[in-house]
Formats: structure tokens, sequence, C-alpha cells
């Protein structure tokens, strides 16, 4: 009994979390996304390439007029570093939208407007995704 509480216990926090997970994939689609890397990297790890996928579907689908993709360069550190990691991240993130089927020209690559939330470690991983829905 003790030795299947304890396999209970270990293996509840992955059932847990790919229960979150799935719950995450099944949302409507939206005008919005967020994409998060892995600490100084500009690859996209498989579950950023998911969001991206899944925000290439909603811009197509709605028939978007434009797609903002904006990398955040964070205030903690040198920014010129931070700004050239934001940037090749926000080119990766456009690069997957158009191998995903969204038309290049209505990709725009700007920077992240500074929020409060650049203060934070969160902020030096992170690009947005934002659809203009077409008329």
């Amino acid at each position: 009994m003790v030795r299947i509480l304890s396999s209970i216990r270990i293996a509840a926090p992955a059932f847990v979390l790919t229960a979150a997970l799935a719950g995450c994939a099944d949302q409507p689609t939206r005008d919005s996304y967020v994409v998060f890397f892995d600490r100084d990297s500009v690859s996209l790890s498989p579950v950023a390439q998911a969001v991206v996928t899944k925000a290439a579907t909603a811009a197509r689908n709605e028939h978007a007029q434009s797609i903002r993709v904006s990398g955040s360069a964070g205030m903690n550190g040198d920014p010129a570093v931070l700004k050239e990691l934001a940037d090749s991240r926000a080119q990766a993130v456009a690069t997957q939208l158009a191998n995903d089927g969204v038309n290049g020209a209505k990709i725009e690559i700007k920077p992240e407007p500074e929020t409060t939330i650049d203060a934070s470690h969160v902020a030096l991983r992170r690009v947005s995704i934002t659809i203009t829905p077409g008329l």
C-alpha cells in the first residue's frame, strides 16, 4: 500500500501538468498570443511552436488585416544585448508564422512598448503576437 501511495505521489504532478496543458490547447481562438522562449535562446521550443501555429491558424481563419509581432527587451542587463535577443526572437516567431501559411506582407515586427512587466524576468523571454482581424 505504501508503495502504491508513493507512486501516486510521484506521478500526480505529471498528471496535473498534462491536464492543465491540454486545457490550454483546447481554448478558443483569440487575437493575442504570448510565446515564451527558454533562457538565452532564440529557438522555438515545441510548446512555443504550437502557440505560434495556433496564432497562424487564427490569423488565417480571421483573414487578418495585420499581425504584430513584438519582442520584449526587458530592463535588466545590457540594453543592446537585450534588444538584439528580443529582435531575434521576434524574427523567429515571424518566420514561423510565415511557414505556417500567414502572408508575410501582413506580419509587422514592432518593438514591445515598455510596461511594468519589463522589470520581471518573464519579460526577457517573451514575444507577443497581436492579430488585427480583417474587415
